[in-house]
């Protein structure tokens, strides 16, 4: 049984490092694992993108989100919370308003 379908109550008790290092030991885990950090980085360098346009622009997050539709605290929460998952339609709504699109290009 993988480490990761394991029960939590069955689980003898460890470091995150030492689960991580369980996980990373099987192939599945390791690609998972790259998988799972490639989209944070590419979604985290996606909204330091658009809250520099903003901040370029002087556009305040309440005017943004006005300009937007959404509640003033949804965009407070994707420019301030580390770790956040918006949806891609949230962040092209943001990237019109401060005058991007979002594209995407082949890797080389």
């Amino acid at each position: 049984m993988s480490v990761k379908n394991e029960p939590l109550s069955t689980r003898k008790q460890q470091s995150i490092a030492d689960f991580r290092n369980e996980v990373l030991a099987e192939s599945q885990g390791r690609i998972d694992y790259v998988s799972t950090v490639l989209e944070i980085e590419m979604v985290d360098t996606l909204v330091r993108t658009l809250d520099a346009r903003r901040i370029e622009l002087g556009i305040s997050k309440a005017e943004l989100s006005r300009r937007i539709a959404r509640e003033p605290s949804t965009v407070r929460r994707l420019f301030t919370a580390g770790g956040a998952n918006p949806e891609i339609a949230f962040l092209a709504e943001i990237a019109e308003a401060v005058g991007m699109r979002i594209t995407l290009e082949p890797r080389n």
